[in-house]
């Protein structure tokens, strides 16, 4: 059972007002707010982080967003130990507001809008506001991860990476390039199939099985499955079923539609 007593909690984020400020009263009083809204001992702590706390700040994409590592880290319950702890050297994901420090009210609604994580900051040089994020944006476009979060999995990204592809292989015929270029290109979800042209050489062992033109098969290379630990997508070899479309060369829309079919 969860030792988590919400008034003692709460009664502690109070207590602890006097001992941290962002400077400007509006902020302040933003965050308390966010504090005192807590419900249950996984809800996070919504706080003010000096940026002295940030270490190896990286951007990534165009609009702001950078990787940091916070020193300290953000404050977790411990139901065991039965108190609130940092685990240091955090991950977080930090959006940076140009000018904020001129439009407080702009710079709350965005809090709201990106779902604040962490807490709120501020680049003592620029006086820019910077919103504290988990690590849940791209690193290389700074959009945030498609679908789940801890796969890694950015759609732009890897959208944008078949386009750069499309040059690297060809069917020969112009309709069925633009058909799989299609299909490549309504990918949602990192467990979703990348349809792909596939040289004929790449398949060993081919058997045929009944009188409908099918046949088993080693595809060599095997298709195209995002690693969530690597962060990338791989191959292996595996077995498939090949379906053959007997003078299917002469009729294209007609091999389309039945690859639909399938």
């Amino acid at each position: 059972m969860e030792k988590w007593c919400k008034p003692c909690q709460i009664n502690n984020l109070k207590q602890n007002f006097t001992n941290w400020t962002s400077g400007n009263e509006k902020i302040d009083d933003f965050i308390q707010e966010m504090q005192l809204k807590i419900e249950k001992y996984k809800d996070m702590i919504v706080e003010w982080v000096p940026y002295d706390q940030f270490i190896n700040v990286k951007k990534i994409g165009k609009d702001g967003f950078a990787t940091a590592i916070w020193k300290n880290g953000s404050l977790k319950y411990n139901y065991k130990e039965i108190k609130y702890e940092r685990k240091p050297n955090k991950e977080v994901t930090l959006k940076c507001l140009s000018n904020s420090q001129n439009n407080i009210c702009d710079l709350l609604d965005k809090a709201k809008a990106y779902s604040i994580k962490y807490g709120i900051s501020q680049n003592p040089d620029t006086n820019d506001y910077i919103i504290v994020l988990n690590n849940s944006y791209c690193k290389e476009c700074g959009e945030r991860y498609t679908g789940v979060v801890l796969q890694k999995w950015c759609k732009p990204c890897q959208i944008n990476n078949l386009k750069h592809n499309f040059t690297n292989w060809t069917s020969g015929n112009e309709k069925i390039d633009d058909f799989i270029q299609e299909m490549q290109l309504k990918i949602e979800r990192t467990w979703d199939i990348i349809v792909e042209w596939i040289p004929y050489s790449q398949f060993n062992n081919v058997k045929k099985i009944g009188k409908d033109g099918f046949a088993t098969a080693i595809w060599k290379n095997g298709s195209l499955k995002f690693n969530n630990e690597e962060i990338k997508y791989e191959r292996k070899p595996d077995k498939v079923t090949l379906k053959c479309l007997n003078n299917s060369q002469n009729i294209i829309s007609d091999l389309l539609n039945e690859v639909c079919n399938f």
